[in-house]
């Protein structure tokens, strides 16, 4: 659906081009030269030649552009590397056709859109006709290079008069959000999923009483994960159903992420358009365990250390209290629901002091030890230390740590048992996620 049409606004004001800029400054030189000689047919030429390129200007502000554009993106999600196709259809609904124009995209910083283009010539407005001579479909592929909201659009139509003596930029349209989630690394499978977790009791549980997600599948609703699709009920009933004891009996796994921004040792900060690459890579793991378990069929509760910005599963959290609880991710479409959170996640300033309580009382209502992964970029051991007291209720207790960590952090959470994985620089998801797995499964072995 198109917007009403209305003049575009200009985004510079109407200005004279080089070959305006020539012919104003061969008029004043033809003007000097008539008072000088005292010639009156040379005063007439250099104000024609003055005038030119101010009428073109004035030409250009009245005769602004009549269009309206709406863009549409595939996909309208992507991550971070990806890139999506713009579309823009754009209409003229003035009764002459288009002049000669460039058109281009503005976008937010961040995302790498193409450099101007020819504008096509469109016809006069046709009101009967749609997709008709007066309207043309825009694409162009829009590369994402930081994780947010970010803005495409207006379009910008720059357009000059017949002559080339002056020209204008002039915004169609409104702008239209196009969310960038953090990079997804798969991780392989390994002990660090189940090892004597809840997760193998589950396990057991599903495969020890074969026949008895028979008696309970349901049918299939928008958002089931495939892999709890039961093929047997579904070819009985001939339509898709799925086994409803995997929701009931899903595992838990919890996850805490380090989202303050604590004093470094190095004290430049990232100016407005930049992005800490060391916060960013902690989301980009964050985001990849969380989608791993998940898949897994974990039920994905995260612990913020500083100010909440994640929402979870309706905002309710694990007691179901808006805005006062964990955030969980168990329900049909978790993981897009986990991405697009993580999207719009910033390092915070204000600190939260209850962070180690919050993980420590979900961990005691799990009522058994399951998986915790501490994925920390800062901190000191008056911050962390406490956590080091929960390693009995965490199988497997897993800490990725960042550079800026205090040495005595890694120290005290070595000794209470945690596997601590450190993040280096130029590391990866991938690459920090099998260390870990090594590291663990050369603990579990020699103990």
């Amino acid at each position: 659906m198109f917007e009403h049409p209305h003049k575009a606004t200009a985004v510079r004001r109407p200005r004279p081009t080089l070959r305006g800029w020539g012919l104003f400054a061969a008029g004043g030189a033809v003007l000097v030269a008539s008072a000088f000689f005292g010639r009156s047919d040379l005063l007439f030429v250099g104000l024609f030649l003055v005038t030119c390129p101010l009428a073109a200007m004035l030409s250009v502000t009245i005769d602004r552009p009549r269009l309206t554009a709406t863009r549409t993106f595939s996909p309208e999600v992507v991550a971070i590397g990806e890139t999506t196709t713009v579309t823009t259809t754009v209409r003229n609904h003035a009764a002459l056709p288009t002049p000669v124009a460039t058109w281009r995209e503005r976008a937010s910083h961040g995302l790498m859109v193409q450099d101007a283009e020819p504008f096509p010539r469109l016809a006069g407005h046709t009101p009967t006709t749609h997709n008709g001579r007066d309207s043309v479909m825009l694409r162009q592929r829009v590369a994402a290079g930081r994780r947010g909201a970010h803005d495409i659009g207006p379009l910008i139509v720059s357009r000059t008069d017949p002559f080339g003596l002056a020209y204008g930029e002039f915004s169609v349209g409104q702008p239209k959000q196009l969310l960038v989630t953090p990079r997804v690394t798969r991780l392989p499978r390994g002990e660090l999923d189940i090892a004597k977790s809840e997760g193998t009791e589950h396990e057991l549980i599903r495969h020890s009483i074969p026949s008895a997600d028979e008696l309970i599948a349901r049918e299939y609703r928008p958002g089931d994960p495939l892999r709890r699709v039961h093929w047997r009920a579904t070819a009985r009933h001939d339509k898709l159903m799925v086994r409803q004891e995997e929701q009931r009996s899903n595992p838990e796994a919890w996850i805490l992420f380090d989202t303050h921004r604590a004093a470094r040792r190095d004290p430049r900060q990232p100016s407005v358009h930049e992005q800490d690459p060391a916060f960013e890579a902690v989301v980009e793991l964050v985001a990849s365990i969380g989608i791993h378990l998940l898949d897994e069929g974990f039920v994905v509760s995260v612990v913020e250390t500083a100010s909440r910005q994640l929402a979870g599963r309706t905002g309710a959290g694990r007691s179901g209290t808006l805005g006062t609880s964990t955030p969980t991710y168990d329900l049909g479409g978790a993981d897009r629901l986990l991405l697009a959170e993580l999207a719009g996640v910033v390092q915070s300033t204000r600190s939260r002091d209850d962070y180690v309580g919050e993980l420590s009382a979900g961990l005691r209502r799990s009522g058994r030890a399951v998986p915790v992964f501490a994925v920390l970029l800062d901190g000191s051991l008056d911050e962390l230390g406490a956590l080091g007291a929960l390693r009995p209720m965490c199988e497997p207790a897993l800490a990725f740590i960042g550079a800026t960590a205090e040495p005595a952090v890694v120290d005290a959470l070595r000794e209470a048992g945690w596997f601590c994985v450190p993040l280096e620089g130029a590391d990866d998801t991938l690459a920090a996620w099998k260390r870990a797995l090594v590291r663990h499964r050369a603990v579990s072995h020699s103990g």
